[in-house]
């Protein structure tokens, strides 16, 4: 498959079953459905594991922002490499590094030998694998299905990814949970170890021929493909209001996540079973959404999913933090996904099917750039914990988010007006 083939000449209608049928398109898929799983999994015991250590809602965050630093800093580096190596190799690369790392940290948790900042260590390799997940491997699908039926193909690609990230979502908390009240943080490691060797093992089965990609390229080409790709944002409407409510949504809405563990303790009273259904709940409101955008949207609806669908899942949010009641804090955290997977399943189809089929990696990695920015919102919403406590602190950020919003309306309107 190569990046010179076109999206721009379908080859028949696309659905989500035709896609799966294809086995090069099946196995990278179940890959990163593999990976989702164990990130939001982590997410949750890393969490969980910090605060029963140190009591501390900002040690909470800053782990967090530790796993989610590594996109912000090393992204744009990875999408430019993206556009001119085999990303095959690098998906590879990623994920047997994974595995490995998590077999450490298992023999370490096992052992007895485990410090937090083990863990912190753990989070930050989790970190520089989803650099590659944008420019990498999603890339990787929507060049794929983009050339079995064009542009729709592309972004059924890109809606189904979606689909199964938040099924992951769903299913990777309550997983992370029952793990660490049954076998403590060792169970979660060597749950790691055995799902990224099954991804390993999915790539390497895959075949991904990319012409063009001979290895090459210096350092300064590199910097000068980043600057390329950041000067044709400027000239495209449409990927730069979509870039601002990534940074927006990243800054604002995403970092809530963060205090779930801490507001499941400390405001709602749960075990770390009941947390992790909290965190589900958003996801499976989430694959419900994503099973009707797959089934109902049109490229044309493609821009005012993804603005309202931020502005539900940010009012969600802001309602969350107000709430005292565990079976409300569920329906509203189920009303916030329905409102992300607009988000999440739009994000990625409008850049790429905005872009030429030469700065996809670039753009890609752009994005996964914006994404993350979401240490910054980490430590803020961190900071505020400490200072005003974990559900004040959702709270402000998601008033935050929603001006962002606003601001974004009126910029850029195309994105709301039919």
């Amino acid at each position: 498959m190569s990046d010179t083939e076109s999206s721009s000449s379908p080859q028949g209608a696309v659905t989500p079953g035709t896609l799966i049928k294809d086995r090069n398109f099946r196995r990278i898929w179940i890959a990163g459905s593999l990976g989702w799983m164990m990130r939001w999994l982590e997410l949750l015991a890393v969490g969980v594991f910090t605060f029963e250590v140190t009591g501390s809602a900002l040690m909470v965050a800053l782990l967090t922002m530790v796993r989610m630093l590594p996109m912000l800093l090393f992204s744009a580096f990875t999408g430019a490499i993206a556009d001119r190596f085999d990303r095959r190799l690098m998906l590879l690369w990623g994920l047997g590094s994974l595995a490995v790392v998590s077999a450490i940290l298992a023999t370490l948790s096992l052992t007895g030998l485990l410090e937090l900042w083990h863990v912190a260590v753990g989070a930050f390799a989790s970190g520089v694998y989803m650099t590659l997940e944008f420019p990498v491997r999603r890339t990787m699908l929507g060049i794929i299905a983009g050339a079995k039926a064009g542009t729709g193909g592309a972004g059924m690609a890109m809606t189904l990814d979606s689909g199964s990230n938040h099924c992951m979502r769903l299913v990777g908390p309550i997983v992370g949970g029952l793990l660490l009240e049954t076998y403590g943080l060792p169970g979660v490691y060597v749950l790691g170890t055995t799902m990224f060797t099954i991804g390993f093992l999915m790539v390497l089965g895959a075949r991904y021929e990319v012409a063009g990609h001979t290895g090459g390229g210096a350092g300064p080409r590199i910097l000068a493909q980043i600057i390329e790709g950041f000067g044709y944002i400027r000239t495209n409407p449409r990927v730069m209001a979509t870039l601002y409510i990534t940074v927006a949504m990243n800054l604002c809405g995403f970092p809530y996540g963060a205090m779930v563990p801490v507001i499941g303790d400390q405001v709602l009273g749960q075990n770390a079973t009941a947390t992790g259904l909290l965190i589900s709940a958003d996801a499976a409101g989430a694959l419900l959404g994503v099973i009707a955008i797959a089934n109902l949207a049109r490229p044309r609806h493609y821009g005012r999913i993804y603005l309202f669908g931020s502005v539900i899942f940010l009012c969600a949010v802001f309602a969350f933090s107000l709430s005292y009641w565990y079976p409300l804090s569920l329906g509203l955290l189920f009303l916030g996904g329905l409102g992300v997977s607009g988000f999440a399943a739009m994000q990625s189809t409008i850049v790429f099917t905005s872009a030429p089929p030469e700065m996809r990696g670039r753009l890609m990695g752009v994005v996964a750039i914006c994404i993350g920015s979401g240490p910054i919102g980490v430590l803020q919403v961190g900071l505020l914990a400490n200072w005003f406590g974990g559900a004040m602190s959702v709270s402000i950020i998601a008033v935050e988010g929603l001006l962002a919003l606003l601001v974004a309306a009126v910029v850029w309107p195309h994105l709301h007006r039919r």
